[in-house]
């Protein structure tokens, strides 16, 4: 008997550290997307706001207005000495929601600068539901559902979606290199994206874009260095992650 209690004392002690919330150090990057996203209460948040940020002094934070009846989960994607970027996940009623935090270091106290949210149009989310509720599909109507489909995933249903395809998705970019319009128009297609091109501005990189809505878009980029890649930002270029080696996840608003 005292050898099955001392077993399930050490097991305990073992799943002790992934059974307690993570404990970050106060005033650290880490500590702030928390507070604001996962929180109920954030006091002194005021103290922490920079920017455009300030106008939100008055207003509830994520965690505020969630209650902690969330699930948040978050991961640093860009980090400076100045700045830091973090992807954050909220998962509640069932539904997945991306959120992207930006942190600058104001006289040595981390604050936050700007929050995004890649939000479409409500009428893309209309016609996406409006095609999938219709028995028969036209080409035409089949490719743009297949499209929107993509075109409104969360970002781990894109991760997931590109190492299922990845091999598509390099056999696309050998096409466009080697100049095959045909070949690379049929891959295009069997990945439901809509556009695959360079940029002068990021040499060495391919941009396979999923859809385009004014100014939003989103897809992936092949690149053989990040450090080729698009600059993270407020504007333009608010999210890039890499999914696998030499291949990313990108989003513009």
């Amino acid at each position: 008997m005292k050898k099955i209690v001392l077993n399930i004392f050490c097991l305990i002690l073992q799943l002790t550290p992934i059974i307690l919330p993570q404990q970050f150090s106060s005033g650290s990057p880490e500590w702030l997307v928390d507070m604001f996203f996962s929180k109920s209460s954030f006091p002194e948040k005021a103290n922490y706001f920079i920017g455009e940020m300030t106008k939100e002094s008055n207003e509830k934070t994520i965690g505020e207005e969630l209650n902690e009846e969330a699930k948040v989960s978050f991961h640093q994607i860009k980090a400076t000495n100045s700045t830091c970027v973090f992807a954050v996940e909220v998962e509640t009623d069932n539904k997945t929601i991306d959120f992207y935090s930006y942190l600058v270091n104001d006289d040595n106290t981390w604050k936050i600068t700007a929050v995004r949210r890649f939000l479409l149009p409500a009428f893309i989310y209309s016609v996406r539901d409006s095609l999938s509720n219709l028995h028969s599909l036209s080409s035409n109507d089949s490719s743009l559902y297949r499209s929107l489909l993509l075109f409104t995933m969360n970002n781990s249903e894109l991760k997931k979606y590109f190492k299922l395809n990845q091999n598509k998705f390099q056999e696309l970019v050998l096409s466009f290199n080697s100049n095959s319009g045909d070949e690379a128009d049929k891959l295009l297609a069997s990945v439901n994206c809509n556009a695959i091109y360079s940029d002068k501005k990021f040499p060495g990189c391919v941009f396979i874009q999923i859809l385009k809505f004014e100014k939003m878009e989103a897809g992936f980029i092949q690149a053989a260095d990040a450090i080729l890649l698009p600059e993270i930002s407020v504007v333009d270029y608010v999210y890039i992650e890499e999914v696998t080696s030499g291949w990313f996840i990108y989003r513009v608003m």
